[in-house]
């Protein structure tokens, strides 16, 4: 799944592919991922997210 993250272009397919590597504990650094701001925003805006919800 990292290499796909790698090769993907479009950036919402590459947010979900993100997202699942972060679910599963793999997910690289925010700045390797994505090169738009706004994309690395939505990333931590998702952390926050999975943070709040956890039991």
């Amino acid at each position: 799944m990292r290499v796909d993250l790698g090769l993907e272009t479009d950036r919402g397919r590459r947010f979900a592919i993100w997202s699942l590597l972060f679910l599963l504990g793999s997910a690289p650094d925010l700045e390797t991922a994505f090169e738009n701001p706004a994309d690395r925003e939505a990333a931590r805006n998702f952390m926050d997210m999975m943070e709040e919800a956890k039991p």
